[in-house]
């Protein structure tokens, strides 16, 4: 290989390097962008964003207060684990409104 050759291809992988990073960034940064919604949307949990051993993401909800027997009887939990933001989105709205109505209700998501 010449030098000539050599240095095209090291700027033609460079410019792919750079390619690559950069989305990574915006996908990073989108991620971020989701986890902060989440956290002020929601605040009464603990929200987070973890990779697993195998390199699986999950995102994880904590609740910060105790729950009551009625608040378990109707189905709130204390920590909730979903493969992606939207799921996890869609589980706490479900049990935000069983926190909000005390446990009072037993029925589930249409």
């Amino acid at each position: 290989m010449t030098d000539v050759e050599l240095r095209s291809l090291v700027e033609i992988t460079d410019q792919n390097v750079r390619q690559v990073m950069a989305r990574a960034a915006l996908l990073q940064d989108w991620a971020g962008r989701q986890l902060s919604t989440l956290r002020n949307t929601y605040p009464a949990w603990n929200i987070d964003r973890e990779r697993g051993p195998a390199g699986e993401v999950s995102w994880t909800a904590e609740l910060r207060r105790e729950l009551t027997p009625a608040l378990v009887a109707a189905g709130v939990m204390s920590t909730i684990r979903q493969p992606d933001a939207i799921a996890l989105a869609a589980t706490l709205a479900w049990q935000a409104a069983l926190l909000h109505n005390g446990g009072r209700s037993r029925a589930g998501p249409i």
